[in-house]
């Protein structure tokens, strides 16, 4: 096995460990074991857990980043309200996520106590770059008078606050009423923004 195997695998098996124990829980010896090396050879690939976390941190993020650019443009020549509510969905259709996506939102929710700045700043810039896309659709959507002119950061604002309140109903709720908060949640925010 060469280095860029053994750190691939070292990535992912460290994911699991991240996402079912945290950052605290996850230990090396068992990162290690579930790669089949011993603990010190780690060392070879990264040189702490930290780097470890914040590198498989960087590439979960990339990978969303990725797919969610994907998205935007398979939907770019779709009616308005199709385009968001396909980003709409993306933040809030969660019973199907990677590990990579459950590993960013509970980071998101729970940092450790010791990179939370770092993180906080890892996170705005990410943001930024998913608003980004956002905003587009938005102003186009109020360019086209399909969405009533307001204030675009309003506008993201209100996004988030729901599609962020969703992350936390999704764990809190069954899967059927789940479903139907999200509707809900989707028709609400539509309403706002159109005044239908």
């Amino acid at each position: 096995m060469n280095d860029g195997q053994t750190a691939h695998r070292l990535k992912q098996a460290a994911l699991t460990a991240f996402l079912e124990s945290g950052y605290e829980g996850a230990s090396l010896s068992a990162i290690a074991k579930q790669v089949g090396i011993r603990t010190p050879s780690i060392y070879a690939h990264f040189n702490s857990k930290e780097q470890l976390f914040l590198e498989l941190l960087n590439d979960v993020i990339q990978e969303e980043l990725a797919n969610y650019t994907a998205l935007v443009e398979r939907v770019s020549n779709r009616p308005i309200k199709e385009q968001l509510r396909a980003v709409f969905d993306f933040f809030t259709d969660l019973d199907h996520i990677s590990s990579g996506q459950a590993f960013l939102k509970r980071t998101m929710m729970v940092p450790p106590k010791h990179l939370k700045e770092q993180l906080h700043r890892l996170f705005l810039a990410h943001e930024a770059e998913l608003v980004r896309y956002l905003a587009d659709i938005l102003e186009k959507g109020m360019g086209e008078n399909v969405l009533v002119r307001q204030d675009t950061g309003r506008m993201l604002a209100l996004f988030f606050a729901l599609t962020d309140g969703m992350l936390v109903e999704h764990e809190l709720y069954d899967s059927r009423l789940y479903r139907e908060r999200q509707e809900i949640a989707w028709s609400w925010l539509w309403q706002i923004w159109t005044k239908e």
